[in-house]
């Protein structure tokens, strides 16, 4: 782009300016009032329409209690980085289909209960769950029901209910659904309203619908109640939207909350659902437990087998033998069963670090789970209280919002990562001990049982069958004992899942004000919107208003502004000689001098002549007045009607058009003959006269030239009414002639483009003594109130009260009552 466009852009735009785009905002009060005051109607017809949003809650915790089955040497917890897998799974489980497809089965959620009430011109249904003196129950597997269509009851006595669904002209064909095996079919109901009254005592068994009734309450008689079946899918899928938070950070209580416009509907559903997880969870348990037990029975039953046969080898072999243990063998007995035992005990131990090396090495360990007593090494206990400190440590400082960029938080992080570090060189050293300890333990036992066989050999045999039978034993007690801990935890097993608090109405109050939400929302858009209105029209607008537009688009100066004229007649100053429009006009007149060169300006006769871009703009009304203007104050004055193709003048001063300018120059009519006097002293008229073919030919010709000779030799004035320039090029060809131009331009009519032409003239040098006036101005809030300042542009704000046809505003009254200085 070059840089005289942008230059032309800057022009054209230019700075904002604030005030006059209040004033033009301000302007249209009106829209705003109307568009406040129908959002304020819409939102209060929302308000009316909506309902309120509930939240129902519900604090339960997750007891993570180890199984009663195991020893602690063989159950170690981790909890890496929060919450365990258990809390998860049960978060998991809440928001499952299947969990949730339990949940409304049970409650059979997929049955609406709505009451119609009728607000403005709508009706609307509203949920009435819980509120209602009877529930719907499904109890047919084999039924279906209508889904989609309202349902409705009408109790007519205590045991008779009248069931009726009106299609309302619509399809006879019907969705029914079986929300038991879930299947679907559809019928023909061949009527598009049915009605039929029931039994209470029976079941409701119609072509579209199967359930019963129980009345909870004495229902109202004769009044319409209304049942409805939704999408099963539908419905768990609202359900599954349940939210569910850890309530306090590491911990595993939960806080399951779900919003709805029915609280009562929220309540059943979030008791239900934690009941049936607990029940579910529960089953699971002892499940387990029973299999358990199972299990160990079966083991049980083999080792007292195996018991029963060594217990019964032993007495014969004693009987037989007569035999006890020498002290020799005694010892080598009581050394086997200690080194068996070691290595019992060894392995063990082995199998209690491997598992904590696994988990301690990615992981943050459950400081509750952990049994300390049973690593076998002070070291490794100290280690790992330390590392217990340290987490205990990081989940403070993850509670005070100290975030892991904190340089605390990185020195804590390198202090765990070195703390585990430090954990596994234990450990790592702690189970090759004991791979040492349990192969020398394993040569031991070797070397007893090698110094066994020198012994007799029925006391060889003696030592073996007591060291199968105690081993046996030992064995056998374990599996007893076991038996009767899965017992237990099968007769005293509890759902891991306890509650805290019960879902309850409390008198919880709605989510939010949507009514004032709805009122602020209403009233910011009804002040946005008309100012995006009011912006685009204005961006749209490319029409001249101001004398600031005229100033800052074009070179050419600004004359004046003449008012918009409320009377019939164009000749203002005639008629209306004390209006405010006449003043503009004696304005102009004071201003026109300005225009002339110094030269001019001292000559006995001038040439103003006028024009504008477009017809309609009111150069004709103003030349007309111009002339009167000059007429009465003295000045020998003539008009030239030389718009030869659409001839005006004649017709406001009430005279002839048979004979004019046309017919002088032609050469058919002298000038007196052509010149008419008017009933304004001062003032002649040259009009028209016959319109020709050839306009711009004749105003080329020397004819022209010679009237104008002539008529400065007998006026003071020769104001010329001349085409539309932006039409036809008479106006420029006739500037030769004139000593004033005056190009008159129309609020609100007057495109912007319009005077690209002969304001390039005016740059180029080509036309002189020129300046635009603004026509039909009407001075309002939407184009400001600072015009008529420096050019005398006419009176402005100032004028009123002077003028016979104008009244005061009552805004003017005010603003004169708040600054008098101003009013004066």
């Amino acid at each position: 782009m070059s840089t005289k466009n942008i230059k032309d852009l800057t022009k054209e735009f230019g700075s904002i300016d604030i005030k006059s785009y209040l004033l033009k905002v301000f302007s249209y009060w009106k829209l705003f009032v109307l568009s406040v005051v129908i959002s304020l109607a819409f939102a209060k017809y929302k308000n009316m329409m909506g309902t309120d949003t509930y939240k129902i809650s519900s604090l339960i915790t997750i007891d993570e209690k180890s199984n009663p089955m195991l020893s602690s040497s063989t159950n170690i917890s981790f909890k890496w980085g929060g919450a365990s897998d258990m809390v998860e799974s049960i978060k998991a489980d809440f928001k499952s289909r299947t969990h949730n497809e339990k949940v409304v089965s049970e409650l059979q959620f997929y049955t609406n209960y709505l009451q119609k009430e009728k607000i403005l011109l709508e009706t609307r249904y509203k949920d009435v769950y819980g509120y209602t003196p009877f529930v719907i129950r499904i109890n047919n597997p084999d039924g279906y029901q209508v889904q989609g269509h309202k349902i409705q009851l009408i109790f007519t006595d205590e045991n008779t209910v009248e069931v009726s669904l009106d299609l309302n002209e619509q399809s006879s064909f019907l969705n029914l659904y079986n929300y038991t095996n879930h299947t679907s079919k559809s019928i023909d109901l061949n009527t598009n309203n049915y009605t039929q009254s029931f039994d209470l005592k029976k079941s409701i068994i119609t072509p579209f619908c199967d359930f019963d009734i129980h009345l909870v309450n004495k229902p109202t008689l004769n009044t319409p109640y209304y049942i409805s079946f939704s999408s099963f899918n539908g419905t768990v899928a609202s359900y599954q939207r349940i939210d569910i938070n850890t309530a306090v950070t590491g911990t595993s209580l939960l806080n399951l909350s779900i919003q709805g416009a029915n609280k009562k509907r929220l309540i059943d559903y979030i008791n239900k659902t934690i009941y049936l997880l607990g029940e579910a969870e529960k089953e699971t348990k002892i499940e387990y437990a029973v299999k358990t037990k199972t299990f160990i029975d079966s083991l049980f039953g083999i080792e007292s087998k195996n018991l029963q046969n060594i217990e019964d080898q032993l007495i014969s072999f004693k009987s037989k033998n007569a035999l006890n243990l020498s002290s020799e063998g005694e010892q080598a007995y009581q050394e086997i069963l200690n080194y068996t035992n070691l290595q019992k005990e060894i392995k063990n131990n082995t199998e209690l670090l491997l598992r904590l090396k696994n988990n301690a090495l990615t992981n943050d360990v459950d400081i509750k789970n952990i049994p300390l007593t049973e690593l076998g090494d002070v070291g490794l206990q100290t280690s790992i209280s330390e590392l217990i400190n340290f987490l205990l440590l990081k989940e403070k400082l993850l509670s005070n919002h100290i975030y892991p960029t904190h340089p605390e938080f990185i020195d804590l992080e390198n202090k765990i990562k070195l703390s585990k570090q430090n954990i596994k060189s234990r450990i790592d050293a702690l189970i090759e001990y004991n791979a040492i300890k349990s192969n020398k333990a394993t040569e031991e036992l070797n070397k007893v049982k090698t110094s066994i066989k020198d012994l007799p050999l029925k006391e060889y045999q003696l030592i073996q069958l007591e060291k199968n039978y105690t081993i046996s034993e030992s064995n056998f007690n374990l599996l007893k004992q076991k038996s009767y801990e899965a017992g237990a935890a099968i007769a005293a097993n509890s759902s891991s899942i306890k509650i805290i608090d019960n879902a309850k109405d409390i008198g919880q109050g709605p989510l939010a004000k949507k009514s004032s939400f709805n009122y602020i929302v209403a009233i910011l858009l009804a002040i946005i919107l008309p100012l995006i209105f009011i912006t685009i029209i204005e961006a749209l607008d490319d029409n001249i208003y101001t004398v600031e537009q005229l100033e800052r688009l074009y070179h050419i100066p600004v004359l004046g502004v003449v008012g918009k004229n409320k009377n019939k007649s164009n000749l203002v100053l005639l008629n209306s000689p004390k209006s405010s429009v006449s003043e503009s006009y004696r304005a102009l007149r004071s201003n026109i001098p300005y225009l002339f060169h110094k030269e001019d300006v001292q000559k006995p006769n001038k040439t103003i002549l006028c024009t504008s871009s477009i017809s309609g703009e009111g150069k004709t009304v103003t030349s007309m007045n111009i002339a009167s203007s000059f007429a009465l104050s003295g000045k020998k004055t003539i008009l030239l009607g030389f718009d030869l193709r659409k001839p005006k003048i004649h017709r406001d001063f009430d005279l002839e058009n048979e004979f004019g300018l046309v017919d002088y120059i032609i050469g058919q009519q002298s000038l007196d003959q052509v010149t008419q006097k008017t009933e304004v002293e001062n003032l002649d008229i040259i009009v028209t006269g016959t319109i020709p073919p050839n306009p711009s030919e004749l105003i080329l010709s020397q004819a022209t030239k010679d009237l104008f000779v002539n008529l400065k030799r007998k006026y003071d004035y020769i104001i010329i009414d001349t085409p539309p320039i932006g039409l036809v090029s008479d106006a420029l060809d006739l500037m030769d002639y004139s000593d004033a131009n005056i190009y008159v331009t129309r609020q609100g009519y007057t495109k912007k483009g319009m005077m690209k032409m002969i304001d390039q003239k005016y740059t180029n040098n080509e036309v002189k003594n020129i300046a635009f006036i603004i026509n039909d101005f009407a001075q309002t809030s939407k184009y400001g109130y600072r015009y008529g300042y420096g050019y005398g542009y006419g009176y402005g704000s100032y004028s009123y009260g002077y003028h016979a046809e104008e009244k005061l505003s009552l805004r003017t009254r005010i603003k004169n009552i708040l600054n008098p200085k101003k009013g004066i």
